[in-house]
């Protein structure tokens, strides 16, 4: 059996509840990058790594890992 993998890179804005010091509710969101990882049309894996407007040499070395990983994924020998 041949499975069909496929990587999907997606912008994305992630929303947390979280309380101030008055105990009043704020959201707050942050930029990313979702990897999301499909085999035969199923998801099985997926990833979310920020990414602000002053990224850092780490974080950047960080999506190229995440980036790298999945493309290998992709490759994988297939039985």
């Amino acid at each position: 059996m041949t499975a069909h993998r496929a990587v999907q890179l997606r912008w994305d804005i992630r929303s947390v509840a979280v309380h101030d010091l008055g105990n009043d509710p704020v959201i707050m969101t942050y930029p990313g990058i979702r990897i999301t990882r499909h085999e035969s049309g199923h998801v099985v894996s997926e990833v979310w790594l920020p990414v602000g407007e002053r990224s850092t040499y780490t974080d950047d070395e960080a999506l190229i890992a995440a980036l790298h990983s999945a493309w290998r994924w992709t490759r994988t020998t297939r039985q």
